[in-house]
C-alpha cells in the first residue's frame, strides 16, 4: 500500500498513551493485504494466453469440437491469444502455476474445495449433484476465517454451493436458466458462510441478460444489464466502500459457461474467426478481462494495488461445446479426470511481495490458494486443511515437493466430452428454437449415471483407476500431456504404490450426499 508522508506533529504524551492501542489495531488492519479471488467458469487451459508450451498445431487440428464452434485452428488460436490482455498482463507480472490442478472435474465441488481448502469428499461431495444439495452448514469456509479476523468479505457472482430453492416462472422458454428463480436456503447462504455482502446467483448457470435468479443479500433483485458487467460493477463499488478496511472478495464470474445464445455487448465483439459463435464465446471472456482491467485500475486509483493479492483460476477444463484451443495439449474435458478436466490456468499477483515473472512448474492445487493468503494476512491456517501454504514458493524461495500426492474420486462423466457430441448438437438446435428438435435432449453420460473412477497424481505420473472392469491407466503427464501411452505394464510397482495411497485416502472420506452409494462403494478397496 502507498502511504502519504508522516504528519509532522508532536502529540502530548498523555494523549499518545490513551490512543496508541486503537491506532495500532487500525494500522494492523490496514497492513493486512486485500485479497481478490477471480474465478472463471469452464475456461479451458488453452483458452487463455497462459502457457505457450501447451499447444501443438497438429494436435489441435485433430481435436474434435461441436458443429457450433467449428472454425480454423489458426483463427481460434488467435482469438484465444488476444481475448484477455489485462488478465495475461497480470499473470506475467505475477507468479504463474503451469501445473495447477483443481480438486474436481466439475463446477460446484471445485469451488467448494477452493473455499474450504479441503477435499470435498471429506464432507460427502463427489459431484455437482452432491453439491446442489448444499455444503453441510457445519463445514467451515475460509471466508469465515477472514471475516473473524477483521476482513470485510463479499461474494459476487456464481455461488452454486447451497441447497436450491426453486420458484417456477409462468413464462416458459427453451432455456431452463430462464424458467425459474433459483435461490439458496438460509443456512447455506453466503451470508451464513462468512460473507457480509452477496450479489449473485445459486445455480450452475445464468442467462447473461435480464438474469432471473439474481439476489442481493437475501433479496431477489432485477437484473440491470449484462451479468458480467454487473458483477464487475458490484466489485468496484465494494472496493470503493471498503478502501479503509482489509477486504476479501470472491468474484465468481459465470463466463464462459452456457447459455451463450445471447450475444455479448458490441464493444467486446472484436473477433473475426469466420464463425460468429466462436467470436461470441471469446467476447464473453473479453468482458471478464475488461472487468479485470477495471478492478486493477480502481486499486491503483485508491493506492491499494501494492497491498492487494489477486488470485486467478478456472474452476475446471473446457467442455467440448466450446471453441479451440479448448484444453490445449491435454486429453479430455470437463467431467473427466484426465488433464483436460482438472489442469487449469492459475496465477497469483501481489506486487509488493511476489516475484515478478516467476513460473512454478511443480504440482500445486487450487486448494492451496486461500491457505497461502491467510499466511500473508498473519492468520493462522486451520489444522484440518488439505491445501498447503505456498508463500515461500511465491517469493521464489522454495518449490513445493513434487512428490506430493493429489487425489480425485467420483466419476468419469463424458457428458461434456467428444463422446457426447450428439447431445450437444441437439442441445444447440433445441435452445435456438429448431422446429425439428422440440424436446430437450437426454444425455446418457451425466455424472449421476456414469461409472466411478479414481485418480492419483504424484510427481510426473497420473494414475487412473476404474473399478468397473478393474482397469488402470498410468501416464507420464510431463512427457505425454495428451495421456496417450499407458505405462501400466512398464511400472507395476508404481501402479501398486499409487493405488495403495488412493485406497488409504478414500477410506478417510465420507459417503456421498446424493450420489448412488452402491456406485460409490465400488471405489472402496476390497476388505
Amino acid at each position: 500500500m502507498k502511504f502519504s508522508n508522516t504528519i509532522h506533529a508532536v502529540w502530548p504524551v498523555m494523549l499518545a498513551a490513551c490512543t496508541v492501542g486503537t491506532d495500532t489495531k487500525s494500522h494492523d488492519l490496514q497492513e493486512k493485504p486485500n485479497v481478490i479471488v477471480i474465478i472463471t467458469d469452464d475456461q479451458g487451459y488453452g483458452q487463455l494466453n497462459f502457457d505457450p508450451n501447451s499447444y501443438s498445431q497438429e494436435q489441435l487440428a485433430n481435436t474434435t469440437v461441436t458443429k457450433r464452434y467449428r472454425t480454423s485452428v489458426e483463427e481460434a488460436y488467435k482469438a484465444a491469444q488476444t481475448a484477455m490482455p489485462n488478465t495475461v498482463k497480470l499473470a506475467n507480472e505475477g507468479v504463474k502455476f503451469t501445473n495447477a490442478f483443481v480438486a474436481s472435474t466439475t463446477c460446484a465441488p471445485s469451488r467448494a474445495a477452493l473455499l474450504t481448502g479441503r477435499y470435498t469428499q471429506r464432507f460427502g461431495i463427489y459431484n455437482n449433484y452432491d453439491a446442489e444439495a448444499g455444503v453441510k452448514p457445519e463445514e467451515v469456509f475460509l471466508s469465515e476465517t477472514f471475516h473473524e479476523n477483521g476482513y470485510k468479505t463479499a461474494m459476487i457472482g456464481k455461488w452454486h454451493l447451497g441447497e436450491l430453492t426453486i420458484d417456477s416462472l409462468a413464462d416458459r422458454t427453451r432455456d431452463y436458466h430462464r424458467d425459474c428463480i433459483y435461490g439458496c436456503v438460509n443456512d447455506q447462504h453466503p451470508l451464513n458462510k462468512g460473507f457480509d455482502y452477496y450479489f449473485g446467483f445459486n445455480y450452475h448457470g445464468s442467462n447473461y441478460y435480464n438474469a432471473t435468479s439474481l439476489f442481493r443479500d437475501y433479496d431477489h433483485v432485477k437484473s440491470q444489464g449484462y451479468i458480467t458487467e454487473e458483477f464487475t460493477d458490484e466489485t468496484l463499488e465494494y472496493i470503493e466502500k471498503n478502501k479503509e478496511n482489509p477486504f476479501f472478495i470472491y468474484l465468481s464470474y459465470n463466463a464462459p459457461h452456457i447459455p451463450l445464445e445471447e450475444r455479448a455487448p458490441r464493444k467486446y465483439q472484436r473477433f473475426n474467426t469466420g464463425n460468429p459463435e466462436v467470436d461470441n464465446y471469446y467476447a464473453t471472456l473479453a468482458a471478464v478481462d475488461d472487468g479485470v482491467g477495471k478492478i486493477v485500475s480502481k486499486l491503483e486509483e485508491l493506492n491499494l494495488d501494492d497491498n492487494t493479492i489477486i488470485l486467478f483460476v478456472s474452476d475446471n477444463g473446457a467442455v467440448v461445446d466450446s471453441p479451440l484451443p479448448l484444453n490445449g495439449a491435454f486429453k479430455g474435458n470437463k467431467g473427466l479426470m484426465f488433464q483436460g478436466g482438472v489442469h487449469v490456468p492459475m496465477f497469483a499477483w501481489y506486487p509488493a511481495k511476489y516475484k515478478k515473472g516467476l513460473v512454478v512448474t511443480d504440482n500445486v492445487s487450487a486448494m492451496d490458494l486461500l491457505p497461502t493468503v491467510l499466511t500473508e494476512a498473519g492468520i493462522e491456517i486451520p489444522s484440518n486443511l488439505d491445501g498447503i501454504d505456498l508463500t515461500r514458493t511465491l517469493k521464489g524461495e522454495k518449490s513445493p515437493s513434487n512428490d506430493r500426492q493429489l487425489f480425485w474420486a467420483g466419476t468419469q462423466a463424458y457428458h461434456w466430452s467428444d463422446i457426447n457430441l450428439g447431445f450437444w448438437n441437439d442441445y444447440t438446435a433445441f435452445v435456438q428454437g429448431s422446429k425439428v428438435k422440440d424436446q430437450f435432449p437426454i444425455s446418457k453420460y451425466k455424472e449421476n449415471v456414469s461409472d466411478p473412477a479414481g485418480t492419483v497424481l504424484e510427481g510426473d505420473y497420473m494414475l487412473h483407476y476404474y473399478p468397473v472392469g478393474d482397469y488402470y491407466e498410468l501416464y507420464n503427464i510431463k512427457q505425454d500431456p495428451g495421456e496417450s501411452k499407458n505405462l501400466v505394464s512398464e511400472f507395476p510397482h508404481k501402479v501398486k504404490k499409487m493405488k495403495t495411497a488412493f485406497d488409504k485416502w478414500i477410506l478417510t472420506m465420507e459417503k456421498p450426499v446424493e450420489w448412488n452409494q452402491d456406485t460409490w462403494r465400488k471405489l472402496l478397496p476390497a476388505s
